[in-house]
This record gives C-alpha cells, structure tokens and sequence, in this order.
C-alpha cells in the first residue's frame, strides 16, 4: 500500500517579529489503527529537535471500543519511546475511565507512562503533584507549563471527578504563585475537550486568567478535529485541539513574546 502525503501548512504569522521563547510538538488520540501505529512511528521519526523543548501526547493511546489490554499500553509507549525529544504522557478516557474496569486501566497506564519523560536525558526542571504523580509543571524561558488530569468520557463518581478538577486548579495556581513574577506565558496541557461536565475547572482557570492578566494556551485532544478559538469566560484564554494523528501530525506550538501573537502554530495535514 503507498500513502500519498500532502502537506496544508498554517501559521498563526509567517512573518512574525519576535522572539520565540519556547516550542514543542503536541500529539493525541493515537493510534487507534494499525495504519496509525505505522504513522506514528514515522511521525515520531520525523520531530525536529531544533529549537524544540518537548513532546507532549495528550491522552487517547487507543480507540474506546478497542479492550483495555496491557499489551496496548506497552505497545505504544514502545512506539513513544523512539521519540527524538523528551515525551510528556497525560491519560486518556480511552485508556482509563472508559474502561470495564478504570481501576486496573489506571494500574496499566501508571506501570507504562508515569513519568514518562524520564526515559530521556533531558535539563527541563520538571516538579510533580505530590500525590497526582502523573500531573507536572516546569518554567522554561518565562514559560510556565502545567499538565494536568482533565478527560472526557465516562463519570463513575461525581465526588472524585468534581475533587479532582479541584486538585489540577490547584496545581496550576500553586505553580502560578510559586513562579510569580518569572513567567510571561502559561500552557496548559489536558486531555479534554471542555464540556458542561468540566465546568468547575474551566471557570476556575478563566477567573485565574483575569486575575493574572497573561496569555494563556489550553491545548487538548479527545474531540479528533482541529480547533482554534477562545471559548472561556476569559479572553486571555486561548485553545487548541489537535488533529486526530491520524489525520494529521504532531503540531508544533511555538511561544513568542509577541504580546498580539503570543502563541503561533504550524498545521499540516495528511
């Protein structure tokens, strides 16, 4: 079989006067076919590692049809591994509570993507919730990124749902206070696409935004279809959603510190 690749190139600027404080390539809701698996492991090939901090998977390594075997999850953190740059994992409905059993799911994600980023030799100062281990914050640059567990899906208890939404809101507002003053952009990187059911953590970032008065990037996968808008309570809030990896490959998000064009992107298709 010969894939016939064409590349549609957009950029938020072409020529834009500024100084890039950070990039990365952000990744999601892959792979789901056996032609993905084959695409990921040439997309991965392909990752520049010029100028280029990191890669980020933002959850969904399987379809919610398929069954939550174990050998999926090595299967594809075997495929991540031959990423060039350090690889930052955030779980997906898919692969967690979309499962017959979240709990085992969980235990299968945690023994093959927790602290993922590790397997490469990487200077990026990287700190963890102190009980959420899989979520993460580092300061590069003036860049203030923080990954969190936010996912689509299922709700099988509306308690530990509604306290976790709390915990990652937290988690980014400890950061913002621990790294007050030295930060000029903030990222944020989850799996979900927002909805009614993530209302608590989505109006708690949009009152931080305000309050803080920086630009602001949420960037998640879980809807497949490429999205870019400002869909919160907040204006400083801008988000993405990346293409399904089939469709497309890992986007590359770069940070200026172009106060009109804070965040610019490089789109391409298959």
């Amino acid at each position: 079989m010969v894939r016939i690749v064409i590349f549609y190139i957009s950029m938020t600027v072409l020529n834009l006067e500024a100084e890039e404080l950070a990039s990365f390539y952000a990744m999601g809701d892959t792979p789901y076919t056996l032609e993905d698996q084959i695409l990921l492991v040439a997309q991965l090939k392909n990752l520049s590692t010029n100028n280029t901090l990191f890669a980020v998977h933002l959850g969904d390594i399987k379809t919610g049809r398929s069954k939550c075997e174990e050998s999926i999850y090595y299967r594809v953190a075997e495929y991540l591994k031959t990423s060039p740059l350090p690889m930052f994992m955030l779980v997906g409905d898919n692969e967690w509570n979309d499962c017959n059993n979240p709990e085992t799911a969980w235990d299968f994600w945690t023994n093959h993507f927790m602290y993922f980023d590790l397997h490469w030799e990487n200077s990026i100062p990287i700190i963890r919730h102190p009980v959420r281990n899989e979520m993460f914050a580092f300061l590069y640059n003036s860049v203030l990124f923080v990954g969190v567990t936010v996912v689509g899906g299922k709700t099988h208890d509306h308690l530990e749902w509604f306290r976790r939404h709390e915990d990652c809101s937290e988690w980014i507002n400890s950061n913002i206070e621990k790294y007050n003053g030295k930060f000029q952009r903030i990222v944020i990187l989850g799996h979900a696409a927002p909805s009614s059911k993530h209302e608590n953590f989505f109006n708690t970032l949009s009152q931080t935004a305000d309050k803080i008065e920086k630009p602001v990037l949420y960037v998640h996968g879980d809807g497949h279809q490429w999205i870019q808008d400002y869909p919160f309570q907040s204006s400083h809030i801008m988000r993405i959603q990346v293409d399904q990896g089939g469709i497309a490959p890992p986007l590359k998000i770069k940070i200026t510190d172009n106060e009109k064009i804070p965040f610019a992107y490089d789109r391409r298709i298959h």
